[in-house]
């Protein structure tokens, strides 16, 4: 765990936390670095956007094999 005071090492076991690579994190830091915020605000929405595309992605897959159970359960019961 970083020190609260190791601002640099905060963020980046942060953007870590939230799935980013080495490089998307360098980038990050970059930004911060360079005073680039609207440009860091924009490539962390992308990738939130980008995590709940997924999230979404899944809840589709599971709602169909919940369909698909229902579905064979109502049709062994008929039999």
């Amino acid at each position: 765990m970083a020190l609260a005071t190791d601002k640099t090492a905060v963020i980046t076991e942060n953007l870590t936390d939230a799935g980013l690579d080495k490089k998307a994190i360098a980038e990050c830091l970059k930004m911060l670095d360079e005073h680039e915020f609207s440009a860091l605000q924009k490539f962390l929405s992308d990738y939130r956007k980008k995590l709940l595309d997924s999230v979404h992605e899944y809840n589709d897959r599971i709602d169909c094999l919940d369909y698909f159970t229902y579905t064979l359960k109502k049709s062994l019961e008929v039999k």
